[in-house]
């Protein structure tokens, strides 16, 4: 539509502003392709296997990898240091 437009004389003065248009769909266009590519490459089969089971599941499982990762961190800046002669320092 915007091709057309801008080859129409009636919308000479209007040029820079359907160019602009233009420019910005055409990048709208390659972000929704990519969306979609995403979203084809992904585990979902399609809205009519998504369940409020299987919706409560991914929840589910998500918030249990992020609270393990927590928990992995937690552990990681509270890691006590060894000793280099391999004893308990508070002995």
């Amino acid at each position: 539509m915007l091709c057309l437009l801008d080859r129409l004389p009636a919308f000479a003065d209007l040029k820079s502003e359907i160019s602009d248009l233009k420019s910005t769909s055409e990048s709208i266009a390659r972000q929704l392709r990519g969306w979609a590519d995403s979203l084809q490459n992904s585990r979902i089969k399609g809205q009519r296997y998504l369940t409020d089971k299987t919706r409560q599941a991914e929840k589910a499982a998500r918030e249990r990898k992020e609270f393990l990762e927590k928990l992995r961190q937690i552990r990681e800046q509270h890691k006590p240091e060894s000793p280099s002669n391999g004893k308990d320092v508070e002995e």
